[in-house]
């Protein structure tokens, strides 16, 4: 590939395969597949359930999983995925599909990937109970349990197939300002990071909910545009209930526990569906702007439903189709091209979300036509002179 074209990651769920925590937590054999099955229809005209292409229910503990997904995902012009990670000090969950990938070494599995940390607290946020805490997300601030942390993560760092800038590994965090010490953290990891001989580091926050917060972004390399929500939560979003959304946007601010406790008020007070408009939210999209002055890179998202795990609480876009997310997601690598480097990369929620309604897989309504057209917006862009990322690695 042209290594100044536009890329794509897409973010990669692991919740498609059993694990004795969920087991005990929902019930013996639960994956969000569950959740997925037994969405039903809200209201007239409502999309639900989601059913993936040929009834394929997939387990991603099979290497012939990931493998699929890995041939489908390249043959439609992604350039790698982006793993969620789950870590509580120590403890690990839904690590298999990640671990099938860095330990099979066959061409099959030659693909990008990177790692995002999905550090925040698993309550029963799903059946309005988020005072209900299933596994603890405490970052407790010890140099010994971040070595360990550094351990796993290293062996990530240091795959050839791993997402690099300048050299550098790429490593995303999802709720930055949740970490005590971050700084300390940072700079252990990057010290043990160069000790190894790597030449450092690349972290990158993803902004979504929350402010953009400088003593918590000067750690970071760049900032990664988490959508919908970095546009849903953005000042300048105007909208129909975006009133409402600011009332609570500073409770993003208050403690992890705090905010689950308020949110479970809420919702067991005000249960109701939430509507947005596809379209309002692609055009704040396409104003990419910098945070702290580091790169920022662009996001993208295919729908959203998130019915499975919510129902009567659920948040749905409205407006969404192929043909709508070809034409802005076309615009946005039309302006990711102008963009300089390393900031010509997009990342696209997602590749596999089911139960939140946003996923690139192919699904029995419209077979493979987001895949095809993110593999025509590329394309187009890309050839025969297109703006891209110099410095991604893993070619």
């Amino acid at each position: 590939m042209n290594r100044d074209a536009v890329r794509l990651l897409a973010l990669y769920f692991p919740q498609f395969h059993a694990i004795p925590e969920n087991d005990e937590w929902w019930g013996e054999g639960f994956t969000d597949w569950v959740n997925v099955k037994r969405a039903r229809p809200q209201f007239r005209g409502h999309f639900q359930p989601r059913v993936p292409q040929g009834g394929n229910y997939y387990d991603q503990s099979k290497p012939e999983t990931l493998a699929w997904q890995i041939d489908l995902a390249r043959r439609h012009g992604v350039h790698g995925f982006c793993h969620y990670h789950y870590w509580f000090d120590g403890k690990q969950l839904l690590d298999t599909p990640t671990n099938l990938v860095m330990d099979s070494k066959g061409p099959e599995f030659d693909f990008p990937f990177c790692l995002a940390w999905a550090n925040e607290t698993w309550s029963r946020r799903w059946d309005g109970r988020d005072h209900h805490i299933l596994q603890q997300q405490s970052h407790t601030p010890d140099p010994a349990l971040w070595m360990r942390h550094f351990e796993y993560l290293y062996r990530a760092w240091s795959d050839d197939r791993a997402v690099k800038v300048d050299g550098k590994p790429m490593f995303l965090v999802y709720r930055a300002h949740l970490i005590r010490e971050i700084g300390a953290m940072f700079d252990l990891w990057r010290e043990e990071a160069l000790r190894r001989g790597l030449p450092g580091l690349y972290l990158v926050a993803m902004k979504q909910y929350e402010f953009p917060v400088p003593d918590v972004l000067k750690h970071f390399d760049a900032t990664m545009q988490f959508q919908p929500f970095e546009a849903l939560y953005s000042p300048d979003y105007e909208a129909p209930g975006v009133e409402t959304r600011r009332i609570f946007r500073p409770l993003r601010l208050l403690p992890e526990r705090m905010q689950d406790m308020l949110r479970a008020v809420r919702y067991n007070l005000f249960p109701a569906l939430t509507f947005y408009d596809y379209e309002m939210v692609w055009k704040h999209i396409l104003k990419v702007e910098r945070e702290g002055g580091i790169p920022a890179f662009p996001g993208a998202f295919v729908d959203w439903d998130n019915t499975p795990r919510y129902v009567k609480r659920a948040r749905i876009f409205r407006g969404a189709s192929p043909e709508r997310f070809a034409y802005w997601f076309r615009r946005l690598v039309e302006v990711t091209a102008t963009r300089p480097d390393p900031e010509r990369l997009i990342f696209m929620n997602a590749w596999n979300e089911w139960a939140e309604g946003t996923y690139l897989e192919p699904d029995e309504r419209h077979g493979l036509k987001y895949l095809e057209a993110v593999r025509d917006a590329l394309e187009a862009v890309n050839a025969p002179q297109g703006g891209g990322v110099q410095v991604m690695a893993a070619d």
